[in-house]
């Protein structure tokens, strides 16, 4: 085993059996590493992009715990986990990570916040069709595919209406498009995806679905025009 001073893996409630997961944590706690945790809220995804049915359930709990609170109580609750990386981009966010960081302990989840834990995790495991966290590490594209924003999309077809207008506006409305159908299926974005996901063909998928006629009515119209 190499002389390390300490190793970082993805993890949370979400990710727990992929990559090293609950088992490379344990292992490295047993080899006396301490272990850093990324992607806690895995990009957002456990906090604000949760589908409706996990917002209303947890809003309607009995656990007075913000969804963000719950996921990094969820880590700190484990004694193996050494320090959590979570992006903060507000005062808000700063002080309610610190106030949860300095009363959370190993061991302080209660029954009740393990088993909203777990009913999220179904909630959000029904509505996902891409397991993907917007790590942006597939970009960027050879082709120009905006490969994030895609899945993105795709993700909230179930239970956004306005998700197929949302994916003509982050594709099409610029100088160059970056919608799906540029894939041709090169490889390279799998080579660099820690989810290794099968990205050209979840964008092939993924096609089919948000590239209606509509959709290319309005993409041709707009680039010939923008064009000619």
């Amino acid at each position: 085993m190499f002389d390390w001073d300490f190793c970082q893996i993805q993890y949370n409630y979400l990710d727990e059996n992929i990559q090293a997961g609950k088992k490379g944590l344990l292992y490295a706690a047993e080899k006396g590493l301490p272990v850093i945790i990324m992607e806690p809220l895995r990009g957002g995804r456990l906090v604000g992009m949760l589908p409706e049915t996990a917002k209303k359930r947890i809003a309607k709990s009995n656990v007075n715990e913000s969804a963000a609170s719950l996921a990094l109580r969820w880590l700190y609750d484990q004694p193996q986990v050494t320090c959590v990386l979570s992006g903060m981009n507000s005062m808000e966010m700063v002080n309610e990570n610190c106030k949860t960081a300095s009363l959370a302990l190993p061991g302080c989840l209660t029954a009740d916040e393990r088993q909203l834990i777990e009913d999220v995790k179904n909630d959000i495991k029904n509505s996902v069709k891409v397991g993907c966290t917007g790590c942006n590490y597939c970009c960027p594209c050879p082709k120009g595919v905006d490969i994030p924003a895609v899945f993105q999309c795709y993700n909230q077809l179930s239970e956004d209406s306005h998700a197929r207008w949302r994916y003509i506006q982050m594709t099409t409305f610029r100088k160059e498009t970056t919608n799906a159908a540029k894939c041709v299926g090169c490889g390279a974005c799998t080579k660099k995806c820690p989810q290794n996901l099968d990205i050209p063909q979840l964008l092939k998928e993924a096609k089919k679905e948000l590239e209606t006629p509509m959709f290319k009515i309005i993409n041709w119209g707009t680039h010939f025009f923008h064009f000619y």
